[in-house]
């Protein structure tokens, strides 16, 4: 049997499904789980913790490549996220239409 949640996910992403996947909910999410990564290297890096990888980044002595190597993870991350998701609502979509089809 399927929930009334279930029923109401199959219907609103029976909508969607053939819409352009470009929500910005999860790839801000994404977005911000990449930003967290980056801002605990730079914090780990601050703090010489690991000394032989602090002198190597010292040594290329250009901060703005971190800089942006980091948002470029990040936004790698929140597209990569944005995908998870969507595949996932996809999966369960399916899953939920095959339990309706065998009723």
């Amino acid at each position: 049997m399927i929930s009334p949640e279930e029923e109401k996910f199959y219907a609103q992403w029976e909508k969607e499904r053939l819409q352009p996947h470009h929500k910005r909910r999860p790839f801000l999410r994404g977005l911000s789980f990449g930003l967290i990564i980056g801002l605990l290297i730079l914090v780990i890096s601050e703090l010489g913790w690991y000394e032989r990888a602090n002198m190597q980044a010292n040594s290329w002595g250009n901060e703005i490549w971190i800089i942006i190597a980091i948002v470029t993870i990040s936004v790698g991350f929140g597209w990569l996220y944005q995908q998870f998701t969507t595949e996932m609502n996809e999966q369960r979509f399916q899953e939920l239409k095959n339990i309706k089809n065998k009723k």
